[in-house]
């Protein structure tokens, strides 16, 4: 008899997750939204997205390169980039993977922040994070890096 409580509870919760998930596509609209990426020592680029989704996934979508280890879980704290405008407020899932140098630039992790309107970002020199990261020693060698050369 409980084994079926567990199941009909597991039920409700799930037919409400995807409520809630659905009103938020549904409800929610944040409209366009302009990001503009500048990358260190290049060009900078801009694009007009549909917000609600995380940043990670529209930089990932127009084939900026981020690195990412952990597929935008928010448990690497390697998709580091510094919002100049339009990120918001820093989130505790972030905090534990920033130095109080970073908080202080605006560095935030790409898959953490939502984009609910138009953005600045600076995406810094992969080198660069690896020698904060270090430094802080917030550096786990046994973590997947997704490395591209070209």
């Amino acid at each position: 008899m409980s084994f079926m409580a567990v199941i009909i509870m597991n039920v409700i919760l799930v037919v409400i997750t995807v409520i809630l998930a659905i009103a938020d596509k549904l409800l929610v609209s944040y409209g366009t939204c302009k990001i503009t990426v500048d990358r260190e020592g290049e060009d900078k680029e801009d694009f007009d997205v549909e917000g609600g989704d995380n940043l990670l996934t529209y930089l990932t979508d127009k084939g900026i390169e981020i690195n990412s280890s952990c597929g935008g879980k928010g448990s690497c704290g390697y998709c580091k980039c510094i919002i100049t405008s339009g990120g918001g407020m820093i989130l505790p899932t972030e905090e534990i993977y920033m130095s109080r140098q970073e908080k202080a630039e605006g560095m935030r992790l790409a898959c953490q922040v939502k984009v609910k309107q138009d953005m600045e970002i600076l995406i810094p020199n992969f080198l660069t994070i690896i020698r904060q990261m270090v430094v802080n020693k917030k550096f786990d060698p046994n973590k997947r890096w997704l490395v591209k050369i070209k």
